[in-house]
C-alpha cells in the first residue's frame, strides 16, 4: 500500500496534468442545475441535466467507467462511455487525473440501467476540485474517536450514521423553537462579552477589551438579562446560544455548549413543568412518529404524566448523582432543592427553607433546571450578600453582586418562571448515544503535541 505522501505527491502530478493541459481544477463556479436529491425524485429517462458532487467509487470496465457522486443531497450514478457520447479526451483525461473524493460536474441525459439504477450518461465532465488527499475509507479508515472529534469533516464522510446524527440535531431544535414561538414567545438576542458573569453558579471565561481597557465574561448564562426584558414589559422571550462554564470536560460537559433559556412573566414553577412536559412530548411525537424511543437499551415513554419526587435531602449530593440520578430513566421531575442549591429561585411559601424550582431526569440525564423566579429585590440582595462571602473566601462558581440587574428588580418585575434546557444532553438522549463530544459537530478538544 502506498504512503500516504506517496498518494498525495500522485495527486499533485494529476494537478499539475490538468493545468498543463489548460484546465483549471478549482473554477470559481459551476453550471450544476440539479441536486441528486431532486434528480432521483424527478428521475424522467431521456432527461438532460447538469449535476455535481464528489466522487465516492470508481468501477471501471475498459472503455466504460461507473462512479457514484454525493453532493450532500445524496448519491447519484454516473456513466463513462469513451467516445459515445463522452468525447476521447475526456474519457482519457479522467482514467488519467481524476479520483475518489474529487469534486466534479457531470452533463447528460437520464437513463435507466440494466439492474433498474438510475443513472446519468456523461456528455460532458468538469473538474470542480481536485482532492490531494484520499478520503480516510479508501485509506485506513477513521475508527479512532479522537480523531473522529479533530476532524469531524472526514468522520462525517466516513460514517454516515454521524452525519444523519447532526441532521436529527438541526431538526430537534427546529422543533423546539416552533414550539416555543407557536406558544407565544419572542425569540431574542443577548449579548455574549458580559461585564459581569451571573446568572447562574459556575467558573467563567475571561477576556479582554483594549479599547474599553476592561475585562468581560463569557456568558454563562442569560437568565438575568431575560428577566430585565420581563421588567422592560415584554411576556414570554426566549433564546437559543452558546454558553461557556470554564470547567471539567467529561461525557456530559464541554466548555462551550447550547442551551435554550427562556422567562415567561405571570408563569411559576408548576405552568413551567406543565409547559416542559408538553415541549418534551411534542419534540419526541414529531421527531419518532410516536410517544417511545430507545436510548441506551432502554425504551422510554413520553406518553404518561411525568414522575414528581422531591429532591432527597437524606443523602448527599455525590450519592444523588453517582446512585439516584442514574436510575431514573422514564422522565422524572425533581422538585424542592434546598435554598443554597440556586441564588435566583423564589422560596417555597409553606417551606421557606425549600425552593420552588424543579429538575427534569430522563435516562439518568438532568436535562432541564426550571423555576419561579425570585422577584424581591430584598431578598435577592441577601443572596447576592451570600454568593459574595463565597466568594471572598476562594469559591470560583458564584453569582456576584450586580447592581445592574437589582436596579432593574427594584423598579418592578413581574412573578415569572424560568427555563434552561441543555440543547446538547437532549440530543444525547434522541440520538442514543453517551459522550456529549458526539453530538457537538466541533468539541473542545487538548491540541495535538
Amino acid at each position: 500500500m502506498s504512503s500516504l505522501e506517496e498518494i498525495r505527491s500522485a495527486r499533485l502530478q494529476k494537478l499539475d496534468l490538468l493545468i498543463r493541459q489548460g484546465i483549471n481544477p478549482y473554477p470559481a463556479s459551476t453550471e450544476r442545475d440539479t441536486g441528486n436529491r431532486e434528480a432521483a425524485e424527478k428521475f424522467e429517462e431521456g432527461r438532460r441535466v447538469t449535476l455535481g458532487g464528489r466522487i465516492l467509487s470508481l468501477r471501471a470496465q475498459g472503455k466504460i467507467i461507473f462512479f457514484d457522486f454525493d453532493d450532500g443531497t445524496g448519491r447519484f450514478q454516473a456513466l463513462l462511455k469513451k467516445g459515445e457520447p463522452l468525447p476521447n479526451d475526456q474519457f482519457e483525461l479522467f482514467e488519467k487525473a481524476f479520483d475518489i473524493g474529487d469534486f466534479i460536474e457531470v452533463t447528460g441525459a437520464f437513463f435507466l440501467t440494466k439492474q433498474n439504477e438510475k443513472t446519468i450518461l456523461a456528455e460532458n465532465i468538469r473538474m470542480l476540485s481536485k482532492a490531494l488527499l484520499p478520503l480516510p475509507e479508501k485509506w485506513h479508515g477513521l475508527s479512532d474517536v479522537e480523531e473522529r472529534f479533530r476532524k469531524r469533516y472526514l468522520d462525517l464522510l466516513s460514517n454516515p450514521e454521524v452525519k444523519d446524527r447532526f441532521i436529527k440535531r438541526s431538526k430537534i431544535v427546529e422543533l423546539i423553537r416552533k414550539f416555543y414561538i407557536n406558544n407565544g414567545y419572542m425569540e431574542v438576542d443577548l449579548p455574549n462579552l458580559q461585564p459581569l458573569a451571573g446568572g447562574a453558579t459556575a467558573a467563567p471565561f475571561t477576556t479582554h477589551h483594549n479599547a474599553l481597557d476592561m475585562n468581560f465574561y463569557l456568558p454563562i448564562a442569560q437568565e438575568l438579562y431575560l428577566k430585565m426584558l420581563l421588567a422592560g414589559g415584554f411576556e414570554k422571550v426566549f433564546e437559543i446560544g452558546k454558553r461557556f462554564r470554564n470547567e471539567g470536560i467529561d461525557t456530559s460537559h464541554n466548555p462551550e455548549f447550547t442551551m435554550l433559556e427562556s422567562n415567561e412573566a405571570y408563569a411559576d414553577a408548576k405552568s413551567q413543568r406543565e409547559f416542559t412536559e408538553a415541549l418534551f412530548k411534542y419534540v419526541v411525537r414529531n421527531l419518532f412518529g410516536g410517544p417511545q424511543f430507545e436510548y441506551q437499551g432502554q425504551i422510554i415513554d413520553m406518553a404518561p404524566a411525568f414522575k414528581i419526587m422531591p429532591y432527597p435531602i437524606n443523602i448527599s449530593d455525590e450519592e444523588y448523582k453517582k446512585i439516584l440520578r442514574p436510575a431514573l430513566i422514564q422522565p422524572t421531575f425533581i422538585i424542592d432543592y434546598p435554598v443554597s442549591f440556586n441564588p435566583f429561585a423564589k422560596r417555597k411559601e409553606d417551606r421557606p427553607e425549600l425552593i420552588d424550582r424543579f429538575q427534569l431526569v430522563i435516562g439518568g440525564m438532568e436535562l432541564v433546571n426550571a423555576f419561579s423566579e425570585l422577584n424581591n429585590p430584598i431578598d435577592q440582595k441577601e443572596r447576592y450578600l451570600e454568593e459574595d462571602k463565597k466568594g471572598a473566601k476562594g469559591e470560583k462558581e458564584i453569582s456576584p453582586s450586580d447592581s445592574e440587574y437589582l436596579e432593574a428588580m427594584e423598579y418592578g418585575m413581574p412573578p415569572n418562571g424560568g427555563i434552561g434546557i441543555g440543547i446538547d444532553r437532549l440530543v444525547m438522549l434522541l440520538t442514543d448515544v453517551k459522550n456529549i463530544k458526539e453530538v457537538i459537530l466541533f468539541p473542545t478538544l487538548k491540541p495535538k503535541m
